[in-house]
């Protein structure tokens, strides 16, 4: 089992890279530059009131069109900083560092949070407990099916080992969960 997050690191921040998805398919820009800066933490047109707090980015979730297109955990650089400022000027933005997440793998392609028409910023603020994990336990069967997620709508279905789902679903859905009785495995 994975180490859990370090207290404070409790929020993902998607990010709208609709307009510069295109540079990383022509191979003009790396994914992770893309992914990870420069992001405007204000509010409007404030200088002193942000939307979200650096410090409690624990990843950051690259969004096109209603898909995850890349998941980067957010890790300290080689001076254990994990984001820094760019710049000049009031209106400085945030570069987060970090690499590409085995942790929250699963996530990729599954729907994303979308932007309306005239949203004034590129980014959204969730919770962590939001993403699906991919991660597999360390002790796993070897006969056991690898890890495997199906979309249906909005939802996302993960199947980790042969037992375990894990159901990730928009706000706007409610869910029912029942169970067969164990002689009944035709369905």
């Amino acid at each position: 089992m994975p180490a859990e997050q370090p207290i404070g690191q409790d929020q993902v921040l998607a990010v709208n890279v609709n307009r510069r998805w295109s540079e990383v398919e022509a191979g003009r820009a790396a994914e992770s530059d893309v992914v990870l800066g420069a992001w405007s933490p204000w509010v409007g047109r404030s200088t002193t009131i942000r939307h979200f707090d650096p410090d409690r980015i624990a990843v950051v979730v690259a969004c096109r069109r209603g898909k995850t297109m890349a998941v980067y955990d957010v890790l300290p650089d080689e001076q254990g900083q994990r984001w820094h400022w760019t710049g000049d000027g009031a209106r400085k933005r945030i570069i987060f560092h970090g690499r590409p997440s085995a942790r929250y793998a699963a996530q990729m392609h599954a729907p994303a949070p979308t932007w309306k028409a005239g949203e004034g910023t590129p980014v959204k603020v969730l919770g962590l407990d939001a993403l699906l994990q991919g991660d597999q336990p360390q002790d796993r069967e070897a006969s056991e099916p690898p890890q495997r997620h199906v979309v249906v709508g909005q939802a996302v279905i993960t199947l980790s080992g042969s037992s375990h789902l894990t159901v990730s679903i928009p706000p706007e859905y409610s869910i029912t969960v029942t169970t067969r009785a164990p002689h009944d495995r035709s369905h």
